[in-house]
């Protein structure tokens, strides 16, 4: 099950993509310092820009779902990015477009099956890590924003294991997505967690571009 480590075999592309998620996880981890003097909209959109590319070269290689899918990715960056006191309802509308963004890659993940179905078993793990956060994460949570986070995750889960039927770079990208959510979870939730922007964009972004290449390489 060899791939290419190139999105659309080509070297262009991969390191302009790579060159964003640099920016975006500078951004992120300097927001209180270097980056604090930037417009909060701006600073939203170069978090978003390296899903924004992928699903404007999604676009151009004509994959409309997978296009969709990044498309939702990149609002759902910015809206995570926005303030509570400024978007009262940012975070809801963010993991709301997020989870249309995972039945997107879903149905795209369907579409795209491995024969034998050979990673479905590895799929496991990632449930039990999954079910082990989300035991520490939840008893924290309260009303409806409880509801929310349990559907989103467990929207993300399935959609783990529906990826995990398809390519090699299709289930790795969405198991880095899975850890970065749940990386999130903890340094939100849990106090002196280690987590930051390095590991949960980073690792996220890292995500898309498993996606790109198992969706978009030939």
């Amino acid at each position: 099950m060899p791939f290419s480590f190139l999105i659309r075999d080509n070297i262009v592309w991969t390191l302009a993509f790579f060159a964003l998620v640099i920016l975006a996880v500078f951004t992120q981890l300097t927001k209180t310092t270097a980056s604090s003097s930037l417009p909060l909209p701006l600073r939203a959109v170069i978090k978003a820009a390296p899903a924004l590319f992928l699903a404007g070269l999604s676009w151009y290689l004509d994959h409309s779902l997978v296009a969709l899918a990044f498309l939702l990715c990149s609002l759902g960056d910015i809206l995570l990015d926005l303030p509570e006191e400024r978007a009262p309802h940012a975070f809801e509308l963010g993991a709301i477009s997020f989870a249309a963004a995972l039945i997107c890659f879903s149905i795209a993940s369907y579409l795209k099956p491995l024969d034998g179905h050979i990673l479905l078993p590895l799929s496991l793990t990632n449930i039990v890590i999954a079910v082990f956060v989300l035991r520490w994460v939840l008893p924290k949570l309260k009303g409806a924003q409880r509801i929310l986070e349990v559907s989103y995750f467990a929207i993300l889960i399935v959609s783990n294991v529906i990826a995990s039927t398809s390519l090699v770079p299709i289930f790795l990208g969405s198991s880095l997505w899975l850890m970065s959510d749940l990386s999130i979870g903890l340094e939100s939730r849990v106090s002196e967690s280690p987590a930051n922007s390095l590991d949960t964009l980073g690792i996220y972004d890292l995500g898309l571009y498993f996606l790109a290449i198992g969706f978009l390489n030939p």
